[in-house]
C-alpha cells in the first residue's frame, strides 16, 4: 500500500472509532479503539484495492493479448509481437498502467535471452490470477508442440471477455443490494444518534456503568458479525 492508501485507512479508522466512542459509549477514552480497528479496516481496504487491481489487470491483459494476436497476424515474430503490442498498448492506455510495466519488464528480459514461457509463468505467479496462469500453461505446451498461437491468443481473449462481461452483469445486479447493505450498516448509528438527540434519557442507563458498557459491547459485536455476514452474501466470485 502506498502512503495515500495508508492515510485512507487511518482516516476511516479515526472516523469509525469516533462514532463508536460517541454513540456507543459516550466516552472519548474509547477513541483508543482506533488501535484495534486499524487492522480490520486495513484488511478491508486492501481486499477492495486487490479486487480492483485484479479487475484492471484482467482487462489490460485481455487488451494486450489481442494486440499481440494482431501483430502475429501481421507477420511479426513472437518476441517482436510482444514489443509491438506493448507500444500500441501504451499509446492507448499510458505507460503507467500495470500491464505496460509488466510487459516492459518481459520485453527487457527477452533481450537478455530469458525464455518467454518462464516470464509468463513468473507473471502468473506474481499476479495470482487464474486466467494468466492458464494462458501461461497453454502457451508453454503450444511452444513445445508447435501449436497455433494466433488461435490460442484469440481463444484466451474470448474467454477473458466473457468472464469480464459476466462479472460486470453480476456487479450491476448486486449494486442495488450493496447500496441497501451500506444503508442498513449505518442504521444502528443513525438510531443511536437520533435517540441521543431527541430523548437522551432513554440511553443514559447504558452509559457510565459496567452493565451498560457490557450491553453496548455485546450489541457492537453482534453488529460487527452482521456486517461481515452481509458482506459475504453480496460478495459473489466469478
Amino acid at each position: 500500500m502506498n502512503w495515500k492508501e495508508v492515510l485512507l485507512c487511518m482516516g476511516i479508522t479515526v472516523i469509525a472509532a469516533t462514532m463508536i466512542a460517541c454513540l456507543f459509549y459516550q466516552n472519548y477514552y474509547m477513541m483508543a479503539s482506533v488501535v484495534i480497528l486499524y487492522l480490520p479496516v486495513k484488511k478491508k481496504v486492501k481486499d477492495y484495492l486487490m479486487r480492483k487491481r485484479k479487475n484492471d489487470m484482467l482487462f489490460q491483459f485481455k487488451e494486450i493479448l489481442q494486440m499481440i494476436s494482431i501483430a502475429l497476424k501481421a507477420g511479426y515474430s513472437m518476441e517482436n509481437a510482444f514489443l509491438q503490442a506493448r507500444e500500441e498498448f501504451m499509446r492507448l492506455y499510458g505507460e503507467h498502467t500495470i500491464m505496460a510495466k509488466e510487459f516492459g519488464y518481459i520485453n527487457h528480459q527477452l533481450q537478455l535471452n530469458v525464455s518467454l514461457e518462464n516470464l509468463l509463468d513468473d507473471l502468473a505467479e506474481r499476479s495470482g490470477m487464474e486466467e494468466i496462469g492458464s494462458f501461461s500453461q497453454v502457451f508453454r505446451f503450444a511452444k513445445r508442440s508447435g501449436g497455433d498461437f494466433i488461435k490460442i491468443f484469440k481463444d484466451t481473449v474470448d474467454k477473458i471477455r466473457q468472464k469480464v462481461e459476466i462479472k460486470r452483469e453480476i456487479e450491476t445486479i448486486m449494486a442495488a443490494k450493496r447500496m441497501e447493505m451500506n444503508i442498513m450498516n449505518l442504521v444502528p448509528f443513525g438510531i443511536l444518534l437520533y435517540v441521543g438527540i431527541t430523548s437522551p434519557e432513554f440511553l443514559e442507563p447504558l452509559y457510565g456503568n459496567v452493565l451498560g458498557i457490557g450491553v453496548m459491547t455485546v450489541c457492537l459485536l453482534a453488529y460487527g458479525i452482521a456486517c461481515v455476514i452481509a458482506e459475504k452474501m453480496v460478495d459473489i466470485q466469478v
